[in-house]
């Protein structure tokens, strides 16, 4: 374990510098208030959004899906925050070379991003239901996850890191369903 946290560490060395420019770009473009507000979604509201959305356009052939996606969410909610907990790595904020945060994390650690991991966990049956919808996914995926880089709140490793995580759920939990 400490071999993959040494790991970490110096991949963190190399990728602050892409945290530390995609934050001051937001602060100097005047997008780091929408940085804020993607992030403060993506704890959780999107999700009721885009449930409703789901809704509004499949009707009750989505909610099967919906279930699933639900599952899938609260799968990598029970996940996320032990593999948090044993990778501890810090935020990029915290880093020596460190941008400031933009708001105040919603936990200590910085891999993998529980936000990515559950949107790829969420979004995941959706789009094995309806493949047609991976521009919308990649769309929420790419503005997520630029809002996770701006507000200095993760590295691009741990961005991966979670969608990795968060495909493997639910690949797992749709698979278990049938």
């Amino acid at each position: 374990m400490l071999a993959a946290r040494s790991a970490l560490a110096r991949l963190g060395d190399r990728e602050i510098v892409v945290v530390g420019r995609t934050a001051a770009a937001a602060r100097r473009t005047r997008l780091e208030r929408a940085a804020i507000v993607v992030s403060w979604l993506g704890n959780g509201t999107i999700y009721l959004i885009l449930a409703g959305l789901l809704v509004i356009f499949a009707g009750r052939a989505s909610m099967r899906t919906l279930a699933l996606a639900a599952l899938c969410g609260a799968v990598s909610h029970l996940v996320y925050p032990a593999i948090k907990r044993v990778a501890a790595r810090p935020r990029p904020f915290e880093h020596r070379a460190g941008p400031r945060a933009s708001a105040v994390p919603l936990d200590a650690f910085s891999f993998p991003s529980g936000h990515l991991m559950t949107l790829a966990a969420t979004v995941t049956p959706v789009l094995l239901r309806w493949p047609r919808l991976w521009l919308v996914a990649a769309g929420l995926w790419l503005v997520l996850a630029w809002s996770r880089l701006a507000t200095a709140h993760h590295y691009p490793s741990d961005l991966l890191g979670g969608t990795l995580l968060g495909v493997a759920v639910a690949l797992a939990v749709v698979g278990l369903a049938g």
